[in-house]
């Protein structure tokens, strides 16, 4: 699977941010700007089809975060803009609703290329809020699942992440193989077979049974309990888990279509 470049190029963040038609004034940005080198807390939040918004970060991060999604996400940044009090990044193509399975990876590991690099720049995501789920009633809005990121000690990990997709699928992206083949001992034969993508190096277990997908009790108690297999096999290889998230509630994908919250964990 391969993700196609777009043939122009993403607009730098400087370039972006300085022609902001919705720009905050002049006495409300410096106020902004002087809270945001204060604070020991910062938050990204996954909005609509295509947006990803900064809050409270200092201008040194957010420039990172411009990077690393020009890095991570293949067709790049639309459009970057003052949104209230944060900024807001608006990529081309639709990953958090109606893309197609390249896509879904590729955000996937556009999320890790974060958690990294901010992780190297100290700034950790909060233990109580790996995943922050709804506030208030906007989904009508498009607003998804968010990050709480606290200042930290820079940290140099190893990141990954398991996504639970259509009725029997699990996928691990840029796991070690060991992980992998923790998983497959533990679960045995109620895998049905597995494989490892060459071209984006995901490995994918299929379940004998429909897991995520049995509209019974003993489904949703099944379910559950390979859920805890799971976390028995990354405790096993050192790996803790960091931040659960619902980035695309279930739209778009086909063999990627999330049937529950992605897990990006580090070690």
């Amino acid at each position: 699977m391969t993700c196609s470049r777009m043939r122009d190029e993403p607009p730098a963040y400087e370039e972006t941010t300085g022609s902001s038609s919705t720009a905050i004034p002049g006495d409300n940005k410096t106020q902004l700007q002087d809270e945001d080198t204060r604070s020991k807390y910062g938050l990204i939040s996954f909005s609509g089809y295509d947006r990803v918004r900064l809050m409270r970060f200092p201008e040194s991060i957010v420039a990172l975060v411009s990077e690393t999604l020009q890095r991570h996400w293949p067709k790049g940044i639309q459009k970057v803009k003052a949104y209230y009090e944060s900024t807001e990044f608006k990529l081309r193509g639709n990953p958090f609703e109606h893309g197609d399975d390249d896509e879904k990876v590729a955000l996937r590991n556009a999320i890790l290329g974060l958690l990294d690099a901010l992780a190297r720049e100290g700034w950790g995501v909060h233990p109580a809020a790996g995943g922050l789920g709804r506030i208030g009633n906007y989904k009508s809005l498009g607003q998804k699942d968010s990050l709480i990121f606290k200042r930290q000690a820079p940290q140099q990990l190893s990141w990954m992440c398991i996504s639970f997709d259509s009725d029997d699928l699990m996928h691990l992206i840029n796991a070690p193989p060991e992980l992998a083949l923790s998983l497959v001992a533990v679960f045995g034969d109620r895998i049905k077979n597995c494989n490892q993508d060459l071209v984006t190096g995901a490995f994918e277990v299929k379940f004998q049974s429909k897991l995520w997908a049995k509209y019974s009790e003993e489904g949703a108690v099944l379910s559950r309990v390979a859920i805890l297999d799971v976390l028995q096999c990354l405790e096993g290889q050192g790996f803790t888990l960091c931040s659960s998230l619902d980035i695309d509630y279930g739209n778009g994908g086909e063999v990627y279509k999330s049937s529950g919250e992605t897990w990006f964990c580090c070690r």
